[in-house]
């Protein structure tokens, strides 16, 4: 969902976030499936941005937050695991977690520049990445390369 103009006369939160509260988008229908009445405000463009569509949209935030809830829930390393970070460069945060012999390394570009990254030594496949056309495609530890803006989880192999 994006923010909306809120006209004056339709403004409720004098704190100005009605931008941000605007109803849910469910689906394309009218008034994006929320209500059959009137909403309290208006909605951006619910036609193209509503749940229904980003649910089948593998690339979609709404996927990639499924797909992470799945990987989390199968994960003893990712739902309780150690925490230690691994040195990266500038404007990479990465680090591993570790329970039940199972290990997963996650790096996280912040930077609008590809970067590489060392994650250690040996062969790996990346579980998931913000780009899901990458998700199980084989690393090299040494040299994980990462997109601007992309976050990858990866498990060695």
């Amino acid at each position: 969902m994006t923010d909306v103009p809120i006209p004056p006369a339709r403004v409720v939160d004098v704190d100005a976030r009605d931008p941000e509260r605007t109803p849910m988008q469910w689906d394309a229908s009218k008034n994006a499936g929320f209500t059959t009445g009137d909403p309290w405000l208006p909605m951006g463009d619910f036609a193209r941005n509503n749940v229904a569509a980003e649910r089948d949209d593998p690339a979609s935030l709404f996927s990639l937050y499924r797909r992470l809830g799945w990987l989390r829930k199968s994960s003893p390393a990712l739902r309780r695991g150690s925490f230690r970070t691994v040195a990266a460069p500038r404007g990479v945060f990465a680090y591993a977690r570790e329970a039940e012999g199972e290990r997963i390394l996650v790096a996280l570009n912040f930077t609008n520049s590809a970067q590489v990254v060392s994650l250690g030594s040996g062969s790996a496949r990346i579980a998931l990445s913000t780009d899901h056309a990458r998700d199980g495609e084989p690393v090299d530890l040494t040299r994980v390369e990462l997109s601007p803006d992309e976050g990858v989880v990866v498990a060695p192999a």
